[in-house]
């Protein structure tokens, strides 16, 4: 097999072209590979290192020189004074290196020889220096070189990480010479963008015309939705990147075309797949990525990590501890712990483990630290002190506190972390994939304390203390820059292990022991047999079936086999119930979910309220018929407005540790790049609030279930006063309000960063999204309060809610009462496109509705049978009226909950009459469910019988019980002949006219607007509420049955001349032109 290996960085086998994890991780594996004798190329720039390589190894130059252009294609905002696009001229030249069995191909050019120190240029550097496109310009000469030099296929290309290669998939795709896998090392945001004009033009210059961009990244949150508010709110994280529509995702474009898509650790691939428990999976779910990634779960592999063979050779116990701890400076008697990465504050925690570090060591100066933040590159020189603070405090602590600036050699890691006993990892945001630095110190028995992430969940050190298998202990993960709750628990848990080391040696021994024993674990021969083994499965074209167990971790049940959901039915039952969902234990069961008793209804409430899924809460209490349900999440979030324009905030939740509430970030507030802002002082809004007219409560009580005034959050409707909206700021005596209990809360911690040193640095500081989180005040019990000097953002209060369980869920209230609570929409003709779509300005509008706490209804004369598909592909999981009215159908649980059917007698009575006076007419039925068939005879035409049974033989439409009865004339127009069926059947049957050149006739009764009005009692609306839109005479019973009826422009003339409003057409997007206006933020109206 030949494999080709695409990286920026490969130095494992030197550590001059090393930076991080991602050399380790490529090198090992291509040494693996080519020991199992496949042949191995391994394509990386030589970053202006090969004189010094030549002096340790045998370089040779290729016969390969390729002088080529790259476009360069800059955007305008960030590049301010460029030329709109221009090129770089360059000469690549490629030398061979031969190690290991492996051809390492080192491509050098003007470009790819900058930065030589540092290797990867700096976030600093965009928008002023070209240098920082240099990963750019590896891609590009990276696949040029694969395309003209390792052409011989079949190959596996497998890039690492999506940052710098996310062109390799596109170009590859279509040329079956190459199978492409991506490996996602590190977990940047999946919302990390490029400039889109320069995909495409890097994308036409290698001939590719796929793929579809504008369908990756889908539209943007409706303006002023929650979910808006919510993206404004991360993009002050590492979770979540703000870009503009000029832009397109990185990891979007690998997860489309890719055809196996790697990850360094079991947890991390389902953390990256579902964003699952973190502040981001609500955005996370929106996206059109999500999606793909659950619709082929086959292309996800967790291929793993490991530690060098190199390592484990050596033998921890041959090291000198106490004169290795000498070498160091350390004088202390007491343990030592260690810590090794690159300098990286914010991923690796280590301005919390820093604070830890003082406190620890103010009170006990026996306790050593070894703390390597490692920056530059290797050998021998002095590395540039990257923060002032963290040096300040190693020179306080001469004796305790050992800190190290530069990149070493495994020589001297090895003897440092095999002289500690424990290992300190508090990364942060779940960034990790493996962490080696973790796992090498493990296999010399250092004991782990670090933060309890998803994605380094294989390293035990989660697990109770006395559980057998433990390993360490862990800290909460932790979501927030410089966190001071992580800091405290760091140095709580650093006091602990020194007991424990003290006082416990035998439950120290069993923890580094089995440290020792499953850091030993991690090989690269099995990460490699992991790989190939897929990689074999990928040449002969055939998919992995992942497990059941990996299906139902992730939440993904539809994905499961019938066969996995007949063996696996108690673990889905399980799952289910701890996910509050109804359908799914109902399948589990083998029941309907109709049949589901009140001790399932009151399971599966109880774990979805204690997880903070508060819609599905909403959607429980409705399905389960139960308003004692409902009441009980009723109160959780409530604002009251006061006469002075303040409000009031009162958050309840049994399960919440913390509570932080979105508001408009002010000029008064900025602080360092990556710092959160602090609540220290009132921040006054930008003008003041109109003054309330008297006191007015919003809270998360839907108005069916109380008589008070309230606001649906997460729910489908509310009912609020309305008020002015303005920017906000929470009023908190504290510097970190939620922190209050600690001692000295309220004073400023100082920053140990400075803006300087942050932008040196190679972490990206998060660009403000003009929203920041402010804690609201722990009051006891799960009782959070707060006060703001005006509105929240927008038309809601949206709040970050994170639970005991480490779960952080995103909860939300709107502020005012919407203009209507429910909006009903046909479908043909009306809120689809003449192409069946919904446009992305629909979508949006629709959002906005919800955001205001509006239930959106699909009122439509198609079928169930016929929607199902459709729906779906909207994305629309309610509850829907279909068959002209006939029927009420559960799209989410894609369930028919009643249907009306027509007696064949009195049809065939309807046909004899009309062919009496109109002559022969064409006939077409629908059968009842479950069969719920088109069947017509042949005349109906191509057009309306593509996809229908097709009978020759009238008689055999009345075989089965139907819904309805279906008349076309090839001679006759449907108005006339609608008029003829009313006339004759006088009253006996409905008969309604929807689409052209075809006339329903129904059982007596049935209509969109009877149809409407029990959908709408179920959900708890009244036509009062309610605003319709429709194009054809049958929905001139919905349309009057609502209290705002809306026409489309290409509707039907009897319905224009009913409606209170004619909207554009269904083509120019009328629903969504009046569903803005109605919908529109306050101050916003016309």
């Amino acid at each position: 097999m030949h494999i080709v290996t695409f990286s920026f960085e490969c130095g494992g086998f030197d550590n001059r072209l090393m930076r991080g994890g991602l050399s380790p991780l490529v090198w090992n594996l291509s040494r693996e590979y080519a020991a199992r004798g496949h042949r191995v190329s391994l394509v990386t720039p030589a970053h202006g290192h090969l004189q010094a390589l030549r002096e340790r190894f045998d370089v040779r130059e290729l016969d390969h020189r390729d002088e080529h252009t790259v476009p360069l294609v800059l955007d305008p905002k960030v590049w301010p004074g460029r030329p709109a696009e221009t090129g770089l001229a360059l000469d690549t030249r490629a030398h061979l290196l031969r190690l290991d069995g492996v051809d390492v191909y080192l491509l050098s050019d003007a470009f790819l020889d900058l930065l030589p120190d540092r290797l990867y240029p700096p976030p600093a550097l965009e928008g002023r220096d070209l240098a920082y496109l240099k990963p750019l310009v590896f891609q590009v000469g990276g696949l040029r070189f694969v395309q003209r030099h390792l052409a011989d296929g079949p190959a596996v290309v497998h890039g690492f990480e999506p940052s710098y290669h996310y062109l390799l998939p596109a170009v590859l795709a279509d040329d079956d010479r190459y199978r492409t896998v991506s490996t996602v090392a590190a977990n940047a945001p999946v919302t990390q963008k490029v400039y889109r004009p320069q995909v495409e033009r890097l994308l036409e210059l290698f001939g590719v015309r796929g793929p579809d961009l504008d369908a990756l990244d889908g539209p943007p949150p409706a303006e002023d939705s929650p979910l808006a508010t919510m993206a404004r709110a991360l993009a002050g994280t590492r979770m979540h990147v703000e870009y503009g529509p000029d832009h397109v995702g990185v990891f979007p474009l690998i997860a489309d075309r890719a055809d196996l898509i790697d990850f360094v650790s079991p947890g991390q691939r389902d953390h990256y797949v579902t964003w699952q428990d973190t502040p981001f999976e609500s955005l996370f779910r929106s996206l059109p990525v999500a999606r793909r990634l659950r619709e082929r779960p086959d292309r996800l592999l967790a291929g793993g990590c490991g530690i060098a063979d190199s390592w484990l050779a050596r033998d921890p116990e041959a090291v000198d501890r106490a004169a290795v701890r000498r070498s160091l400076g350390l004088t202390g008697t007491g343990p030592v712990f260690y810590h090794a990465a690159r300098y990286a504050v914010h991923h690796k925690g280590q301005l919390e483990l820093m604070r830890a570090v003082e406190e620890v060591l103010a009170a006990d100066p026996e306790v050593g630290f070894v703390i390597r933040c490692s920056t530059g590159g290797g050998g021998d020189a002095p590395a540039a002190v990257a923060n002032a603070a963290f040096q300040r405090l190693a020179d306080r602590f001469p004796g305790q506190l050992r800190l190290e600036w530069r990149l070493a050699d495994e020589d001297t890691l090895f003897e440092q972390a095999a002289s500690a006993d424990f290992c300190v990892y508090p990364s942060k945001f779940e960034l990790d994939g493996f962490l080696i630095a973790q796992a090498e110190a493990m296999a010399c028995g250092a004991v782990p304390i670090a933060t309890a992430q998803r994605v380094t969940s294989h390293f035990g050190h989660g697990r109770p203390l006395d559980d057998p298998d433990a390993t360490g202990f862990s800290v909460p993960g932790s979501f927030r820059d410089d966190d001071p709750g992580l800091a405290r628990a760091l140095a709580g848990r650093i006091r602990e292990a020194v007991t424990v080391f003290r006082t416990a040696p035998d439950t120290y021994a069993r923890l580094s022991g089995n440290a020792r024993r499953l850091g030993r674990s991690f090989t690269w021969a099995r990460s490699a047999d992991l790989r190939l083994a897929a990689y074999e499965r990928l040449l002969r074209g055939e998919r992995a079936q992942p497990s059941a167990g990996e299906l139902v971790g992730r939440g993904w049940l539809e994905a499961l086999s019938p066969a996995d959901r007949t063996e696996h039915r108690e673990l889905i039952a399980r799952a289910a119930t701890e996910r509050g969902d109804a359908t799914a234990l109902a399948r589990a069961l083998g029941r309907g979910v109709d049949d589901l008793g009140a001790d399932d209804w009151e399971r599966l409430f109880t774990s979805a309220h204690r997880r903070g899924d508060f819609t599905r809460c909403a959607e429980l209490a409705r399905r389960a018929g139960r308003p004692d349900l409902w009441a009980r999440q009723a109160d959780r979030f409530r604002l009251t407005a006061a006469p002075d324009g303040t409000w009031r905030v009162r958050y309840a939740h049994a399960e919440a540790e913390r509570v932080e509430l979105v508001v408009e970030a002010s000029a008064t507030t900025g602080t360092a790049p990556g710092r959160a802002p602090t609540a220290t002082t009132p921040v006054a809004p930008a003008a003041p609030a109109a003054p309330a007219p008297s006191t007015a409560t919003a809270s998360a009580a839907p108005a069916v279930m109380t008589a008070a005034v309230t606001a649906a959050a997460g729910t489908a409707h509310s009912d609020v006063a309305a008020v002015d909206t303005g920017s906000a700021d929470i009023a908190s005596p504290d510097a970190d309000a939620a922190d209050s209990e600690a001692p000295g809360a309220g004073v400023p911690r100082p920053p140990l960063e400075s803006v300087t040193e942050a932008l040196a640095s190679d972490e990206p500081a998060p660009a403000s999204g003009g929203a920041v989180l402010r804690p609201l005040a722990a009051d006891g019990d799960g009782v959070f309060t707060g006060t703001l000097d005006g509105p929240p953002v927008g038309g809601h209060a949206v709040a970050m809610v994170t639970l005991r369980s480490g779960r952080v869920v995103w909860d939300t209230v709107p502020t005012r009462a919407p203009a209507f609570r429910l909006v009903a929409t046909d479908l043909d003709g009306t809120l689809l496109r003449s192409d069946l779509t919904v446009s992305a300005r629909t979508r949006r509008a629709l959002e906005r509705a919800a955001a205001s706490g509006a239930h959106h209804l699909v009122v439509t004369g198609r079928p169930a049978v016929a929607c199902r598909q459709l729906l779906n592909a909207l994305g629309y999981r309610g509850l829907a009226v279909c068959g002209q009215g006939a029927q009420l159908y559960d799209a989410g649980a894609d369930r028919l909950l009643s249907s009306v059917s027509l007696d064949r007698d009195l049809a065939r009575g309807v046909v004899a009459k009309v062919e009496a006076e109109l002559g022969r007419v064409e006939l077409g039925v629908v059968t009842s469910p479950p069969e719920s068939r088109f069947k017509v005879t042949p005349g109906f035409g191509e057009r309306v019988r593509h996809g229908w049974d097709v009978t020759t033989d009238p008689g055999r439409l009345w075989a089965a019980p139907i819904d309805k009865l279906i008349l076309h004339h090839p001679h006759v127009d449907e108005d006339r002949l609608a008029a003829v069926a009313q006339r004759l059947t006088d009253g006996e049957v409905t008969v309604v006219h929807s689409v052209k050149g075809m006339v329903e006739v129904l059982p007596a009764g049935t209509d969109k607007g009877a149809g409407v009005a029990r959908a709408a009692e179920l959900l708890g609306f009244t036509g009062a509420d309610t605003v319709a839109f429709g194009d054809m005479p049958n929905d001139i019973p919905l349309l009057a049955w609502a209290a705002h009826g809306v026409a489309v422009a290409n509707a039907h003339h009897d319905l224009r001349a009913m409606a209170d409003e004619v909207a554009p057409g269904n083509d120019e997007d009328g629903v969504a032109a009046v569903l803005e206006r109605l919908f529109a933020p306050e101050g916003g109206r016309p």
